[in-house]
């Protein structure tokens, strides 16, 4: 009786067990398909550093690619200054006599030869000046015959001495007076006439004192001008250079022939070089400063007297590699660069690689790499923000995709 009772129990957990294995998916589910089983690999094989970019995309962004540069970031003396030139490389000019403008013959911008025309002046009273000349010309000629006849008086004792000292002082005056009237039409640029058939002038011209670029033209075609109106500015910017401020206090560790880089406080991630010449001896009792003057080393082409520049001046020459600040990109407080990493058809592949900013200065970064890096490894140089942005849309998109 008991053996039957045990037999009973075995048959009943075993048809339990059979119909729970009937009901298990585990077990009768269907394996995956090839496609979703890709699917799945395609996940586990997403990056989160990298991020593509077509070549159009590169384009429109203005993405650039470099490598590291070795600059002077440390022992530097940061300094404000301002491009100056030299008054004998600067003029302004004006015209000597009043006038109305005919014709400005020249641009803003232009680059003109001491001696070029740069206006026209009109004035009807040059014909009066003119014309005294050539009267107290022919005055002049008169005295000069009657002076001889006069000798020939007073010798062969017809006339007196009074008469011949009375034509002797008329003829000093006339040349007095011709002098005075030919120097001043010279002044002005008139050439005076040589005879009475000669056409008189109204015109004259202003001429540029100096070689340089016209910086501005403050007069136009038609406007009257009074002597001594300032109507042109020209700059010739071969002999630019820039007056630093530097502190009292720091002043021991300036000295001449240092090196000064320098950029535009527009464009402070184009660097440029200058050495110090001259240190002023006087001190603004003020600002607490003494001016140095530093010459351009480099090309001179985009800079105008006026222009403030932000400087540093060497103070040992100890360069690290550095990047420009538009190679670095933030992301959750975390620095990045990017380097190229390979083409694919239209696309370029770029990896992202967090790195720690060591020192930053004149627009560029001295970073530490937190992997390393190929010796010839290509590094985006501008455009890592973009590229950040769209590696932040790769991992959204991502993420989506699992829901």
């Amino acid at each position: 009786m008991k053996k039957s009772i045990i037999n009973i129990i075995f048959g009943i957990s075993l048809f339990s067990f059979a119909i729970s294995g009937c009901n298990n998916p585990t077990q009768n589910a269907a394996p995956h398909s090839e496609d979703e089983m890709h699917g799945e690999h395609a996940h586990e094989e997403h990056h989160d550093d990298e991020v593509a970019l077509t070549k159009e995309q590169i384009q429109k962004v203005g993405l650039t690619i470099g490598t590291f540069e070795n600059k002077n970031l440390q022992s530097t003396l940061k300094v404000n200054g301002q491009l100056e030139l030299p008054p004998q490389n600067k003029a302004s000019v004006s015209s000597i006599t009043a006038g109305k403008v005919t014709r400005i013959h020249v641009d803003p911008g232009q680059y003109v030869s001491k001696g070029a025309i740069l206006a026209t002046i009109q004035n009807p009273e040059f014909i009066t000046w003119q014309q005294e000349y050539m009267e107290v010309k022919g005055e002049l000629l008169y005295l000069e015959k009657e002076y001889i006849r006069q000798q020939d008086l007073v010798k062969k004792e017809i006339a007196p001495q009074k008469q011949l000292e009375k034509i002797t002082s008329e003829k000093a005056i006339a040349l007095a007076k011709l002098k005075g009237l030919l120097t001043r039409m010279q002044v002005v640029g008139i050439n005076p006439p040589e005879n009475e058939t000669e056409d008189l002038t109204t015109i004259v011209s202003i001429i540029s004192p100096i070689s340089g670029f016209i910086r501005e033209i403050k007069a136009n075609t038609g406007a009257f001008v009074e002597p001594h109106e300032e109507l042109f500015e020209i700059v010739d910017n071969r002999h630019l250079h820039i007056d630093f401020m530097v502190f009292e206090k720091d002043l021991p560790y300036v000295k001449n022939g240092q090196t000064v880089q320098f950029s535009l406080q527009s464009k402070p991630q184009e660097v440029m070089n200058s050495k110090i010449f001259a240190i002023g001896k006087a001190l603004n009792e003020t600002q607490r400063t003494v001016s140095i003057h530093a010459e351009i080393v480099d090309d001179k082409v985009q800079l105008l007297p006026g222009m403030y520049v932000q400087g540093r001046i060497i103070l040992e020459d100890h360069k690290v590699p550095a990047l420009p600040e538009e190679a670095v990109a933030l992301d959750n407080g975390l620095n990045y660069i990017f380097i190229k990493e390979e083409d694919h058809g239209d696309e370029t592949h770029f990896k992202k690689i967090p790195v720690l900013k060591v020192i930053s200065d004149i627009g560029y970064v001295q970073v530490d790499p937190l992997e390393k890096l190929e010796d010839d490894a290509e590094i985006v140089t501008y455009g890592a923000y973009f590229l950040m942005a769209q590696s932040k849309k790769g991992q959204e998109s991502a993420g989506g995709h699992h829901h």
